[in-house]
């Protein structure tokens, strides 16, 4: 039984769409990452993203929130603060 239950219930032909658009994904190293994107292209496949052209927009488009939510987070205003607290001129 596999410890991954999202994608334990992809068809053979599902999972290997979704291998192919992770193998030619470029920008996805480490393993949490590959994890992490495994995961989500299972959930885009079943809710119907039908081939791997969408299913790379997907990502992409993943990929770029994420980009976005980490700017976020951390304002550069914030930065700048912290670094004239820190005797910064």
């Amino acid at each position: 039984m596999s410890s991954n239950p999202a994608a334990s219930n992809i068809d053979p032909v599902g999972f290997k769409l979704v291998r192919d658009v992770l193998r030619s994904s470029e920008s996805i190293a480490s393993s949490d990452t590959k994890r992490d994107a495994l995961l989500f292209l299972s959930a885009e496949f079943r809710s119907g993203v039908p081939n791997r052209t969408a299913l790379r927009g997907s990502l992409a488009n993943r990929k770029w929130s994420s980009a976005m939510a980490n700017l976020e987070l951390h304002p550069r205003g914030s930065a700048v603060d912290r670094w004239q607290d820190e005797g910064g001129r």
